[in-house]
């Protein structure tokens, strides 16, 4: 059976093909908005994705919930419960405490099977433990106690039971099962077998603070992520244990959920920049092409084609395109954006996850095809309006009243010419000059910030030496500080003094003390923490207030003294450092004084630095049966203040004070290095690093280094998300204001070859046609770049200034992008119109007179 005659699908196929040059550029400019569509939207995702399974590493598991201490009847009522889909538990024996292993934190577990998999800890080569002498550990683990990576390996682990003792197990096991190690992991995992926790647990039962010896964990996978606490809730209500304590997954948080979506907020604002510029370049083709075919259409009315049936045309126009266009955009935005994904996750521990989730296409198709829709709403409703007389009169120029003839002396030049031609059509001119100029500016902006960057001003808050080297404990926030750590010992030290290019050297020892607090201390942090502080304090972190309260009253607190010279003691008594007083170091170095650190606030605010927290300077205060003077009170520099207290995590509000390293020495004669620091001739900073490498490798894998080389690579790796996606937006929006100056250029060249060959027949050279579209493109270019200097000034001197107004940043005026852009735009402008005109010349003038 035949179907009936459709003309309007007849006209557009027939339509399609005829106008095969204009298709291109349409296909093109949508090829491109849907490519950075999809490549944001697999950005967004994976973003949220890699946040995500971070935190899980972070955390330890991938599981909703769990239970620190729970018994084997309780789990077991949980696990059969129809809400949850599996669990897994293990049983802790204790902390490795093997030198080798200083500052990383293991713990030595049983676990089942399901709680393995789940805390990213499943043997990929060998099994889990089953004999009571086999042990299965991470790489990295591995690696610090320099076993291989081999099945059969011999392990001997040195581990503590109880936190609060120093008595310590010796284990020796065989090792049956290994996996990659990361990083960004709370803590490795050293599973035993069943066998063996049984023997060591026997009939234990652990306090579940410091004695740890058989405490019972649990992790909960529940069949939805939505709900969890709710389902949480429901199940220990089943279960009649509505008193047992549990913990929900940080990963499923709305914290996490909200640092994800701050993390995909340029991406978001991305799509609004490549909507707009992608609107700018498809209204513009539409438009363009609805001029050029206004008789047509005009025709197509006289002959009782409807408006509706005119608009469907158009829009069946789009559609077709949109057909080629989105689908190729999606696959090659998407492989983009599995390139993008490891450069922008590059700052997160482990192998970079690229989405594939159906909203990533879906959503980008959807984007894609609105922008196309919206920006053929104008164009559809010029030529369904448009009254057939009309049509006919219609050509490029705008259909704007009469203008009025103008009269010149020398007559008309071709230069006049090309500038009149620019206003036969204001609106195609400002489309294209608005779509050229967002590119430039964007791109002007976000070189400009990323250009006021200062990394001297970044690494003095974070390093204030070429090198730091720090006792394996110093940052064990478990097990705590040992004072008397072996890992920064004499031969360690003589090796860095002899170092070739050594310029500064600076040590750094600690003690951990009970302080008592007099009145005037008592009142100076009552003054400062005020009830209003204290309550918007507790809303993020309830533990800290309760601590600040509990020092008030009980007038008690820890105490820290470090003992210091060289580096770290000249970089915390720099002026921008004082809170209070003023530093006199010969004075100081007689041992008399003492600097008390103060709160991390402003120190160019005055208001704040009118009362501090600690004891004022000019009074007395004594520190371990000696009384010593408070001579200033300095900033809580982040490299000299950061590190675990003695005996791991204190739930007690703390002081910290310096004297001078030879005071503290002859005080406390026992303790050892705390904190190394040197800087080193810019020449000879290779040769320092390759000794300490070579130190880490072979003699001390423990050994903590921190250089500042290290902190320009994590900065780098930090910010290299935003400068590669702000400039990768900006760059094809730019290619996209190309693409529209590229596609104007044509389709005004083309739909005029009538009116040029008219121009020639009466006198005009070829040289002067030429000269002419050559002025007509440099006066777009010249326009363009007017515009966008007179932008980018504003926005990079107001909201560039404004954005980088932090102490990290150190403003720079720059409009470098737009001066390397400048003679390539103007090479566009010269280039394409004579390309143009090249193709315009393959016909002869009479050949052209007889275009309709």
């Amino acid at each position: 059976m035949k179907t009936g005659f459709k003309p309007i699908q007849t006209l557009n196929q027939r339509n399609f093909k005829k106008n095969k040059g204009r298709n291109l550029v349409a296909v093109m400019a949508i090829l491109m908005t849907a490519i950075m569509f999809t490549t944001l939207f697999t950005l967004a995702q994976s973003m949220s994705r890699n946040m995500v399974e971070m935190t899980f590493r972070q955390t330890g598991y991938d599981g909703q919930a769990s239970f620190k201490n729970i018994t084997p009847e309780q789990f077991s009522l949980i696990a059969d419960h129809p809400d949850v889909a599996e669990a897994g538990e293990s049983l802790v024996l204790g902390l490795a405490q093997n030198k080798k292993l200083g500052g990383k934190q293991v713990e030595i577990r049983w676990s089942s099977d399901i709680n393995a998999r789940h805390s990213f800890a499943m043997p990929a080569a060998g099994t889990m433990p089953t004999a009571a002498d086999e042990i299965a550990l991470d790489t990295l683990t591995l690696d610090r106690l320099g076993i291989p990576h081999q099945l059969g390996e011999p392990v001997t682990l040195e581990w503590r039971k109880d936190l609060a003792k120093d008595e310590v197990t010796v284990s020796t096991f065989t090792l049956c099962g290994f996996w990659e190690g990361n990083e960004s992991v709370y803590a490795s995992m050293a599973w035993v077998s069943r066998e063996f926790a049984d023997e060591m647990i026997g009939n234990h039962v652990p306090d579940g603070k410091t004695d740890i010896l058989g405490l019972h964990t649990a992790q909960i996978i529940l069949h939805s992520d939505r709900n969890i606490e709710a389902t949480m809730e429901n199940i220990l209500a089943d279960t009649g244990l509505t008193d047992l304590e549990y913990g929900v997954n940080l990963a499923y948080s709305p914290e996490m959920n909200a640092t994800a979506a701050q993390e995909s907020l340029p991406m978001y604002l991305g799509m609004a920049l490549v909507f707009l510029a992608g609107y700018l370049i498809i209204y513009n083709i539409f438009q363009i092409s609805v001029t050029a075919d206004i008789q047509f259409y005009g025709k197509l009315k006289t002959l009782g084609t409807t408006t509706k049936q005119i608009k469907k045309l158009i829009y069946g126009q789009a559609n077709r395109l949109c057909a080629i266009g989105i689908p190729l955009g999606l696959l090659l935005g998407w492989l983009l954006g599995m390139v993008l994904v490891p450069v922008l996750m590059g700052r997160l521990e482990g192998k970079a996850v690229v989405s594939s989730h159906p909203v990533i296409f879906l959503g980008s198709a959807l984007f894609a095809w609105l922008t196309v829709t919206i920006s053929c709403l104008r164009p559809a409703r010029l030529a369904g309006k448009v009254s057939p007389i009309e049509a006919l009169r219609m050509s490029d120029a705008a259909t704007a009243g009469r203008k009025k003839s103008k009269r010149t002396r020398n007559g008309a030049s071709v230069t006049g010419m090309a500038w009149a031609n620019l206003g036969r059509n204001k609106k195609r001119t400002v489309t294209v000059i608005c779509s050229l100029t967002l590119g430039l500016v964007l791109l002007s902006c976000f070189y400009a910030k990323n250009a006021a960057f200062d990394m001297e001003k970044y690494l003095s808050e974070l390093t204030i030496s070429d090198f730091r080297l720090d006792d394996s404990s110093s940052a064990d926030y478990i097990g705590g500080y040992d004072p008397h750590g072996s890992t920064l010992n004499a031969e360690l030290v003589a090796s860095v003094e002899g170092l070739a290019g050594l310029e500064a050297i600076g040590h750094q020892y600690s003690h951990q003390f009970e302080l008592t607090l007099d009145d005037e201390t008592v009142q100076n942090i009552a003054a400062f923490y005020t009830q209003e502080m204290l309550d918007d304090w507790a809303t993020y972190d309830p533990s800290g207030p309760a601590q600040i309260k509990n020092a008030m009253e009980t007038r008690e607190a820890v105490g820290v003294l470090y003992g210091m010279d060289g580096i770290p003691l000249d970089a915390i008594t720099q002026d921008r450092y004082l809170l209070s007083g003023t530093y006199d170091a010969e004075e100081f170095a007689g041992g008399d004084y003492v600097l008390a650190i103060g709160p991390a606030i402003d120190s160019t605010d005055p208001e704040r630095k009118a009362v501090l927290p600690v004891p004022a300077v000019g009074s007395s205060i004594a520190l371990e049966n000696r009384t010593y003077t408070v001579m200033a009170i300095v900033y809580p520099l982040q490299a000299v203040e950061e590190g675990a207290y003695e005996g791991g995590v204190q739930n007690r509000h703390s002081m910290s004070f310096i004297i001078p390293a030879s005071a503290f020495r002859q005080q406390w004669p026992e303790n050892t290095l705390r904190r190394l620091f040197f800087h080193v001739e810019d020449e000879h900073i290779p040769a320092a690093q390759e000794m300490l490498d070579a130190y880490t490798k072979t003699i001390d894998t423990s050994l903590p280094v921190t250089s500042r080389k290290t902190m320009t690579q994590q900065y780098e790796a930090e910010t290299r998300a935003s400068a590669v996606m702000g400039n990768t937006i900006s760059v094809i929006i730019a290619l996209v204001g190309v693409l529209n100056f590229i596609n104007s250029m044509v389709t005004a060249i083309v739909s005029r070859k009538k009116e040029f060959a008219m121009i020639q027949s009466v006198g005009m050279t070829k040289r002067q046609l030429r000269k002419m579209l050559i002025c007509e493109g440099l006066d777009y270019a010249a326009i363009t770049l007017i515009v966008s200097y007179l932008v980018s000034a504003l926005a990079v001197g107001i909201g560039v200034r404004a954005m980088t107004a932090n102490e990290f940043s150190t403003f720079h005026f720059t409009l470098m992008p737009l001066m390397i852009c400048t003679p390539v735009l103007l090479a566009f402008a010269v280039l394409i119109p004579f390309l143009c005109f090249k193709n315009l010349e393959k016909q002869s003038i009479v050949e052209r007179l007889r275009t309709e």
